[in-house]
């Protein structure tokens, strides 16, 4: 449990950890002004994925001069997390954004936050039926579409067989969500292939290694073999390198290993959520509105799927690797879609019923 403030301290939930970043920690080159302001930003555990949604907000709240503070469990654990928002919301964040799974669980922590005065939206995971007022993602079925695109790309319209399929969390509905976008497409693609599964093949990196090795060998004639989340590709290009095999592999979700992948030629596509992007709009267009005295509106903000193949993946294997220093060339390289976004943002507002909406 968590004790709130003390002796002007903030008390952190066990097993969560935050960041905070004073102004100037970055260059203030937006056309407003928050430095009365404090963003923060509140993730389900820690890893490469959602460091870049914190990174993202946190760029977004320097560059007009605000505070930063970023919080949540190391390990998933969705007490620590609503903790960790709750003491965010004590210590006087202004707006926070949050990745609100599962969603059902987070509607009264939102609702608390949003009658206290704090200005709410979600990244990765949206809780429509909470106070929020923002989410910003791409919509999960479309990510599920554009790789069956790709695949369907590169077997030809004519293609005859099985593509298949794995998933790392069986029922969870947003990850359900891409294998219905991604099993739609293919069957208006491509006719006279049959999906596979989706089999269990589990989140753990280990674990989903070994399930797909199996997946694979009881299912050997596949004409691809696809997953849906970031742990998935590096385990096909380490099976496919040892089969020496010539079929197409493909995931959702960005991964080093995944990338190197693509790079060489085994793997053909991974689809990427741009958490950065997500975090810098949600965080962004909250801050504009309050410093200017609006309403932050309610609403979904896509920020559309990233599709990296061949062509692209040095590029993004370069931003990627960029975090580690700054995140000045990740923000270069979204600069074309962030001034896109922000010339009209409220015209970019979709209604939760588009989001969800299959």
């Amino acid at each position: 449990m968590t004790s709130g403030i003390r002796t002007g301290m903030l008390t952190v939930a066990l097993g969560a950890s935050f960041a905070f970043t004073a102004p100037g920690a970055f260059a203030q080159d937006t056309s407003f002004d928050c430095s009365g302001l404090t963003g923060a930003a509140v993730v389900h555990f820690q890893g490469p994925y959602t460091q870049q949604l914190v990174k993202g907000a946190e760029a977004a709240v320097a560059e007009c001069g605000g505070n930063f503070r970023s919080g949540g469990p190391a390990a998933f654990d969705v007490s620590a997390e609503v903790a960790a928002f709750q003491d965010l919301v004590l210590a006087g964040a202004d707006a926070i954004v949050v990745v609100a799974f599962p969603s059902d669980f987070w509607i009264r922590p939102i609702d608390n936050a949003v009658k206290s005065g704090v200005v709410v939206s979600t990244f990765d995971v949206e809780s429509p039926a909470s106070l929020q007022s923002l989410h910003t993602a791409p919509k999960q079925a479309d990510q599920g579409r554009v790789m069956a695109d790709v695949i369907a790309d590169a077997l030809g319209d004519s293609a005859a067989g099985q593509i298949v399929t794995g998933i790392c969390l069986p029922g969870l509905a947003l990850i359900e969500a891409r294998v219905t976008g991604f099993k739609t497409r293919v069957a208006e693609r491509l006719p006279n292939v049959e999906v596979l599964g989706p089999f269990d093949v589990k989140f753990d990196q280990t674990e989903n290694f070994s399930q797909w090795r199996s997946v694979v060998d009881v299912n050997p004639d596949g004409l691809a073999y696809v997953g849906f989340c970031e742990n998935d590709l590096p385990s096909l290009v380490r099976i496919k390198e040892a089969d020496g095999a010539d079929y197409e592999i493909a995931s959702i979700g960005i991964n080093p290993d995944g990338l190197a992948g693509i790079a060489s030629g085994t793997a053909l596509v991974a689809v990427g959520q741009k958490p950065f992007l997500q975090g810098y709009v949600a965080m962004r267009a909250m801050l504009e509105k309050i410093a200017s005295g609006e309403d932050v509106p309610r609403g979904w903000i896509d920020v559309q799927p990233e599709v990296i193949t061949a062509e692209n993946v040095a590029a993004v294997t370069e931003r990627e690797a960029s975090l580690a220093s700054g995140v000045g060339p990740t923000r270069e390289f979204y600069a074309s879609e962030i001034d896109s976004l922000f010339a009209d943002i409220d015209s970019k507002v979709q209604s939760f019923a588009d989001l969800l909406a299959q």
